[in-house]
């Protein structure tokens, strides 16, 4: 089966598509947050979805090491 975080992807994008040029019109990226020792899901979102690796963003977790994580962004239009 497919995993869940293909799913949660997939499902954003297909509710863009149908929404663009209605409700979403001014949407242009969605962007989301990845622990900085994440190697795979940094690799999953970027290879798979086009995301693109951003700035790091300190200590953004409060309970995890590390705390800090980039920003991965994808540009919808």
């Amino acid at each position: 089966g497919r995993e869940v975080g293909t799913q949660l992807i997939e499902s954003i994008l297909d509710y863009y598509a149908e929404q663009k040029d209605d409700d979403l019109s001014d949407v242009d990226e969605i962007a989301l947050h990845v622990q900085i020792s994440n190697k795979d899901a940094i690799r999953f979102y970027t290879s798979r979805f086009d995301f693109v690796q951003g700035e790091m963003v300190e200590n953004y977790y409060r309970r995890i090491d590390p705390p800090h994580c980039y920003l991965l962004y994808k540009k919808l239009r």
